[in-house]
């Protein structure tokens, strides 16, 4: 929703200068004053004891309360995937903090991204093969391929941007709607949570 679009880590940063949430053993927990504005919402994980992994989700309106930025935001956003800093917020039980890690094996086309799919990664996460996803996703004209047969990639559309970004997994950053290098790097798109209701 911001413009231009910002990291996980620098907005959890102004957030927090802002009053509107706190950071308890690793988690972003919503403060008194922030919680009109958020909500919390199941991520689909859960936590060694089984209890649901829970995420903080912003509403639009909060963009209000946020202290303007005095430095212009780069073309792309570099991304540290070490830093738990860039980790989704998460809301779980005081006596298990800590959510399933996931399977240490990396297959093709797999980013290890916490709180966004690849399109491989969606399909697996439904029990449904790429192909299925791509088909759904054109559908909604949630993303495009752009080149000529087989020489081309898939681009998020204008609605796409609503529900991802374009990573690139060879420089381990994401780059904005307006970068230049969307078409020339190997950037693809990757889908947050909210992308699974178009696969009920």
């Amino acid at each position: 929703m911001m413009t231009p679009p910002q990291d996980a880590r620098e907005v959890n940063q102004r957030l927090e200068a802002a009053g509107l949430q706190t950071r308890i053993d690793r988690q972003w927990i919503p403060t008194d004053l922030g919680t009109p504005f958020c909500e919390i919402l199941d991520t689909g994980k859960s936590h060694h004891s089984g209890t649901p992994v829970k995420q903080v989700k912003w509403y639009q309106t909060v963009l209000d309360r946020l202290v303007p930025r005095t430095d212009a935001a780069p073309e792309t956003v570099p991304m540290d995937l070490n830093s738990h800093d860039a980790d989704p917020p998460l809301y779980g039980s005081d006596e298990d903090c800590e959510p399933v890690p996931r399977k240490p094996k990396r297959k093709r086309n797999r980013y290890e991204l916490d709180d966004y799919f690849s399109l491989v990664e969606l399909g697996e996460f439904i029990g449904r093969n790429r192909q299925h996803v791509v088909e759904v996703l054109e559908k909604h004209r949630i993303i495009k391929w752009t080149g000529e047969g087989k020489k081309g990639k898939y681009l998020l559309t204008d609605k796409g941007w609503q529900y991802g970004l374009m990573y690139d997994p060879t420089e381990t950053l994401f780059h904005n709607r307006q970068s230049k290098r969307l078409t020339t790097s190997n950037a693809q798109p990757v889908l947050d949570y909210d992308i699974l209701k178009f696969f009920h």
